[in-house]
């Protein structure tokens, strides 16, 4: 494959990626309030994140199988399609256990499409090149997932909560077309079906990387970080807390998403030039620090100011680890590998709702930020003291000089 068809693989899911991710925006700071109109307890609002995490975490492996025996872009298309009929389905739930029924379905359709995708950049990208090409993808992500709080925010405020989830279908329906028309395999990758089966030696060499298991706990704790603390308590915390708006709640969402955006460019440089683990160290550290500052905030301004400090600290996690388990594994199956990488992500994904959900239903709103820079800092140290790391271009000229 030459450099121009490898580019435009790459281009190819840039646009599908930005009209999920704003469909799964809109809905991300509406999600608890909707939930809550249900008259259910906190705890119980967490499972409206929760059995969306729990679909993806049941269907990543098998979804890793898939992608190594039948080919990355039919999993992309059938997961974009039930992630758009499913929203519209939402819209119209006449109970809590359908919303949630619902969700988990909408969940598989997610790690479908997110394990298949993710799969599909390892194939195509060099390790001296994914920091910087993850750092465009990641982009175009934020680009949705800066305007999906704010879109969200005001259509809710217009038209009502359940026409948030209409326009998610709606996005969806654009991104399963774009995906059919543009996605398609890389022509130098052969699927291997023979690969393509789920065994414990295979999962137990790949666990016993140091590297890549380390990796994987980072995964877990940005996306405990996200579902727990930006997507479940600072709504529930700046409503009950603080009075705020729903605007003004999709607006603090978005602060965090937009500064990301700047960021993860350069980041995604960072990334290939002085290494993975620098930057998920640092990464982790701030991300603790601004789960600390949310429970003194007084107002939407403090608010705000914590949710810059969340996005400068989230700025590499999406990227870094990533890139760091995807060299640790290039000679393993690389759908399981992708798989189970997310897999840990998923279970960061549904426990962080539950886990916050119960503290602040037996403690108060504050301790759940609190719990999680704890587990934040845990995270960082052990990072620090026995991550190896997989690949540094600065490294790499030190080394031949």
């Amino acid at each position: 494959m030459g450099e121009r068809s490898l580019r435009m693989d790459v281009l190819s899911i840039y646009v599908p990626s930005f009209f999920i991710f704003v469909g799964m925006s809109i809905v991300s700071p509406i999600l608890p309030l909707f939930a809550k109109s249900f008259n259910v307890s906190y705890t119980l609002v967490s499972l409206a994140i929760s059995s969306y995490a729990f679909g993806r975490l049941i269907a990543d492996i098998p979804c890793g199988m898939l992608s190594d025996k039948i080919g990355r872009r039919p999993l992309m298309i059938w997961g974009t399609l039930i992630l758009a009929l499913t929203a519209f389905l939402n819209a119209r739930a006449g109970s809590f256990a359908e919303f949630l029924v619902l969700r988990t379905i909408q969940g598989v359709g997610s790690a479908m499409w997110m394990t298949s995708r993710t799969t599909l950049l390892a194939d195509i990208l060099k390790p001296e090149e994914r920091g910087r090409v993850m750092g465009y993808f990641q982009t175009f992500q934020l680009l949705g997932s800066s305007a999906g709080p704010v879109i969200g925010g005001y259509v809710a405020t217009w038209w009502g909560m359940q026409s948030t989830f209409t326009f998610y279908g709606a996005l969806g329906v654009i991104s399963l077309i774009i995906t059919y028309l543009w996605i398609h395999e890389p022509e130098n990758i052969t699927v291997k079906k023979n690969d393509a089966h789920f065994d414990w030696p295979t999962t137990k060499r790949l666990l016993s990387n140091r590297s890549y298991s380390l990796a994987c706990v980072a995964t877990f704790a940005i996306f405990f970080m996200r579902t727990g603390i930006r997507g479940t308590m600072i709504p529930l915390y700046a409503d009950a807390e603080l009075g705020l708006s729903e605007t003004q709640i999709g607006a603090l969402i978005s602060y965090a998403t937009i500064v990301n955006l700047f960021l993860t460019i350069p980041m995604g440089r960072s990334i290939d030039y002085h290494g993975r683990k620098p930057v998920i160290v640092k990464s982790l550290f701030v991300t603790m620090l601004s789960a600390l500052f949310f429970p003194f905030t007084t107002s939407y301004i403090t608010m705000a100011f914590g949710a810059i400090i969340l996005g400068i600290g989230t700025s590499g996690a999406g990227q870094a680890p990533l890139a760091m388990a995807t060299d640790a594994t290039a000679d393993e199956p690389r759908g399981i590998s992708m798989g189970l990488y997310r897999l840990f992500g998923d279970i960061g994904f549904l426990v962080g709702p539950i886990i916050l959900g119960f503290i602040a239903d037996n403690v108060n709103l504050q301790a759940p930020f609190y719990f999680t820079a704890g587990m934040l800092l845990v995270c960082t140290v052990l990072i620090q003291l026995f991550a190896v790391e997989t690949y540094s271009a600065k490294r790499k000229i030190m080394v031949t000089h």
